[in-house]
């Protein structure tokens, strides 16, 4: 584990490095909003493609095909993955008011009634042994949660891994539990510098049986072993999404002028295209110029 931990903490900082560019960092951004909500509404059984997805979220584009809740579970996941960065961007502590917030904002529209309050009911996981706590345990619960929170937060990833172990062991809500704490889990990640976890649809059974293993058994170690691996996958996406590898590829990129030369297209043209996000810079300059790939 320890190998992991040093290769993960070692790509930290070539994201760091990388996201320094600030045109970068908001193409990241607007990039995780489409992949968070996407993977993480899949993983809740949501069947929007990732294409589907992007279109509501970006342009309201919605198709008769699938179920309205699909739609407004992307949506909302979207304006709850704002409020994290938001929560980032201010340095705030992850508190009681804000881990509601973010839940009011997931179930909004979809359970208003239980959307932002704690469970007042038992609940179970299906296709689990897990017995969950009694329901009118869970504020203390939840209490002792934010306490321990902030008192490890800065023993990183482990801590942020932790955190949702432990939120969604607790289930304090009726619904909505897995997506809360992997945007609570990705709050710490994203705000001490690492990427955030990426569970893929083809990770979920592997993923769901990991948590299974801690709650019915309270082992641990195989939970944070995957959870740490998928990490690292995740911060390797996000270097190679920007990080050009070397000189020679450097060289064989475009500025925004040769490009709309070498495409017989207005320079003007690719900037509108950039900014409705028909297409994509492959990497940018330190000074934060646009570079394309020929084809």
């Amino acid at each position: 584990m320890q190998k992991l931990l040093t290769e993960i903490e070692e790509n930290k900082l070539k994201l760091i490095k990388v996201l320094k560019n600030k045109n970068s960092k908001n193409e990241f951004n607007k990039w995780l909003k489409t992949e968070l909500s996407y993977t993480s509404n899949a993983i809740e059984g949501n069947t929007l493609t990732k294409k589907e997805t992007q279109l509501v979220i970006e342009e309201n584009l919605t198709s008769s095909s699938k179920p309205l809740k699909n739609y407004i579970e992307a949506v909302n996941h979207a304006k709850a993955f704002d409020k994290i960065l938001e929560l980032i961007e201010n340095s705030s502590n992850i508190d009681e008011k804000s881990v509601l917030d973010i839940h009011k904002t997931i179930l909004t529209g979809l359970d208003d009634l239980n959307a932002g309050f704690y469970r007042n009911c038992r609940v179970r996981i299906s296709g689990s042994n897990t017995i969950l706590p009694n329901p009118l345990k869970v504020p203390e619960l939840m209490e002792n949660f934010y306490k321990w929170l902030n008192e490890n937060i800065d023993i990183e990833p482990i801590t942020a891994i932790m955190a949702h172990l432990k939120f969604v062991s607790i289930h304090p809500f009726t619904d909505g539990n897995g997506r809360t704490a992997r945007l609570l889990m990705n709050t710490i990640l994203l705000k001490y510098g690492y990427a955030p976890i990426i569970v893929r649809p083809t990770d979920r059974k592997k993923y769901l049986n990991a948590i299974d293993n801690y709650q019915t058994k309270n082992e641990e170690e195989t939970y944070i072993k995957f959870m740490l691996r998928i990490l690292n996958r995740s911060t390797k996406i996000a270097i190679n999404m920007f990080q050009v590898e070397d000189n020679v590829a450097q060289r064989e990129l475009l500025t925004i002028s040769k490009y709309a030369k070498h495409k017989g297209i207005p320079t003007s043209t690719i900037r509108y295209w950039v900014e409705i996000g028909k297409i994509k810079p492959t990497s940018y300059t330190d000074s934060g110029y646009m570079l394309f790939k020929k084809d």
